[in-house]
Order: structure tokens, then sequence, then C-alpha cells
């Protein structure tokens, strides 16, 4: 009888490598606030100017913090980044329809403006 043990991630993750298991905390994280399609990646890199980064097209959280402390600080500011962005868009919405809206209404006011002054400007060339 074949005894081969079954093998999952959890086994095969490393406890004693801070970056495997953070990076899996993490992961785990966003399994549990309803991100599961989103990865998060853990690779430090102090030459980064950032200490964190949304991929949003590929549902990707980059965290480039060499601590593991500010690392999930990193992370966790950029999960309320994306789970406020959705909030943000809409706001977007909303004031890029106010901004046509104030620009129709400037228009239109513009035309009223000139409609006015062309029979004045015309009265200028018949005297």
């Amino acid at each position: 009888m074949n005894l081969k043990k079954e093998t999952n991630l959890q086994d095969e993750v490393d406890e004693t490598n801070p970056k495997l298991s953070l990076e899996d905390k993490m992961n785990q994280v966003l399994r549990r606030i309803g991100l599961a399609e989103w990865t998060a990646l853990w690779s430090p890199d102090s030459s980064k100017e950032i200490n964190g980064q949304v991929l949003a097209e590929q549902k990707t959280i980059l965290v480039f913090s060499e601590d593991p402390e500010k690392a999930q600080d990193s992370f966790l500011h950029e999960v309320l980044e994306v789970k406020l962005q959705k909030y943000i868009d809409n706001e977007y919405v909303t004031i890029n329809g106010l901004i046509k809206i104030i620009e129709q209404l400037r228009n239109r006011e513009k035309e009223r403006m000139i409609n006015d002054l062309v029979p004045i400007i015309r009265h200028l060339f018949n005297e």
C-alpha cells in the first residue's frame, strides 16, 4: 500500500523563513477581508523610494519594506487603498460630472454674451 503523504502549500512553508511566512499571512488577510482574487508579494528592496504599490490590473499588492513590521504596515496601507478605491472612483465620477455641468453652463453663458455683442459690434460697421 502506498502511503505517500499529500503535500499542500501550507506544508511547504518554511516557518523559519520570515519572508515566506509574512507573505503567506498577507495573502491570508486578503482572503479574510474579501480580496481573495488579490495576491500580496513581499519583495524587500531598500532601493525603492516607496514602501508598497498596488497593481490594480494584476490584482497584486507589492511590499518593498525590508523590516517585517514596516512591511506589515505597508501592506495594510495598500490594502486600505484597494478597499477605498471604489469610493475614490465614485468621487471622481461625481466631480467629473460636476465639471461637465459647469462647462456646459459656462459655454451657454459665453454663447449668450457673444450673441448679445454681435448686434452692438455690427452697429459699428454702419457708422
